[in-house]
């Protein structure tokens, strides 16, 4: 039985060895698993929020360009409070559409001589000069 008690020995000890070899293995292929399913996460997560953050983006730019375009579409209320015929004729001299000679007719025409004399700041060369320079700025 000396014999038989050795090999017995011997192969609970393989057996042994060979199930703690496996527990080593089995837990470096575990954690290597759980690093490549963290690395993985973390991708899918930061495609998931790189997607979210276009999408609001893309939101804010849509509803920027319609609030431009509804702006285009009806004037705001500061530009359509110099509804006065003064404003109206100042805007055209500014934009070119007057020249000198036809803005001072019409303003004389519209205010008469008296009031254009009485209100200050109609020197004409001010007035083209300021508006000129408020449109280059707005450009």
């Amino acid at each position: 039985m000396g014999r038989l008690s050795s090999v017995l020995v011997t192969g609970f000890g393989v057996l042994l060895l060979a199930l703690l070899v496996l527990s080593v293995v089995g837990t470096v292929v575990g954690i290597a698993l759980s690093i490549i399913a963290a690395v993985f996460a973390m991708i899918v997560t930061g495609v998931v929020l790189s997607v979210f953050v276009l999408a609001a983006v893309g939101l804010f730019s849509v509803l920027s360009h319609n609030a431009a375009t509804d702006a285009e579409r009806h004037p705001s209320h500061r530009s359509t409070s110099h509804t006065d015929p003064e404003a109206r004729l100042r805007a055209r001299y500014v934009d070119g559409e007057l020249d000198e000679g036809e803005f001072e007719r019409e303003l004389e025409r519209i205010l008469g001589p008296d009031q254009r004399r009485d209100r200050p700041g109609m020197d004409l060369s001010s007035t083209r000069d300021s508006a000129t320079d408020r449109r280059l700025r707005d450009r």
